[in-house]
């Protein structure tokens, strides 16, 4: 390999089933700035300490192993707190909501103003989506198709000999699992074979939506380009580098929240960037993209 590798990894957002609001996200570097960006310092421990323990100032009746965002946002929604907040601004409270808000705020803030990971995300209306990626009740395959239409932004402006690799979490949403109630236990589809199904659709719907953008570049030599799971890749690309696989992933997640919280006109919570200071985060909708 004579030219960089390049890493992207991606989380979804929204809910399959709720009309307003649906999206996905990409997080891209450089395995070199991977590296580098895992072993910065952050608040007295390195990024990836931080991502691999639970939220500090969560309660303890919300106990997690993991560094999920999630779980700060469903506390706040079970304690009804609602707002408009900018990422330059901590609270000086004490409280525990506080305490709170403000870790919150400083773990999105370090993603959005991140100087060498390049954050791309794409939203939009449920029920467009489905109407206009064509595949109704495919969730995995749209949500590929939302990877494709972003990967197609950017793939242009790579070097020839440069090698792109789209990590996208795969995941099963439980409001799309099979209804049990419908089915008896000789029906029911392993969870391994489901989630495998999932896989083969959404990297079929990424790289399918991909090419298609593309097309006007078919005689263009462009970066190569491979999609699939974390850790296929690292054992193919990158088995030497030490990537805590875990840990992308995390950092996705906060790449899904940042786009969440900032374009989802119905949240409780919305972010704003009053200073314009997320320099390397970039909103299209579904729209834009297809257009």
């Amino acid at each position: 390999m004579t030219g960089d590798l390049w890493l992207a990894v991606g989380d979804d957002t929204g809910d399959w089933n709720d009309k307003q609001f649906l999206g996905a996200s990409l997080v891209i570097a450089k395995i070199s700035d991977w590296k580098s960006v895992l072993q910065e310092d952050f608040k007295n421990q390195t990024i990836e300490q931080r991502m691999k323990e639970p939220l500090k100032n969560l309660p303890k009746e919300n106990p997690d192993s993991v560094h999920h965002l999630k779980d700060a946002l469903n506390y706040f929604k079970k304690q009804s707190v609602r707002g408009l907040w900018s990422l330059d601004t901590m609270v000086k409270e004490t409280t525990p909501l506080a305490r709170l808000k403000n870790e919150l705020c400083l773990n999105l803030g370090w993603l959005a103003k991140h100087p060498h990971l390049i954050t791309l995300c794409t939203y939009g209306n449920t029920e467009w989506v489905k109407k206009n990626l064509h595949q109704k009740e495919d969730y995995a395959h749209v949500l590929g198709q939302a990877y494709g239409l972003l990967l197609a932004l950017v793939i242009p402006y790579f070097k020839q000999d440069d090698t792109l690799l789209i990590a996208p979490i795969p995941r099963v949403p439980l409001d799309i699992s099979e209804d049990s109630s419908k089915k008896d236990d000789t029906q029911q589809t392993p969870p391994s074979l489901k989630l495998d199904n999932y896989k083969k659709s959404l990297f079929s719907g990424l790289l399918s939506r991909t090419q298609q953008s593309l097309h006007v570049w078919q005689r263009t030599k462009m970066v190569h380009y491979e999609c699939g799971t974390l850790m296929d890749l690292q054992k193919n690309y990158f088995k030497d580098s030490a990537l805590d696989i875990d840990v992308l992933n995390r950092i996705a997640e906060i790449s899904a929240t940042l786009l969440a919280l900032s374009q989802n006109k119905q949240g409780e919570i919305r972010l704003h960037d009053p200073n314009q200071s997320w320099n390397n985060v970039k909103f299209f909708k579904f729209e834009e993209l297809l257009a």
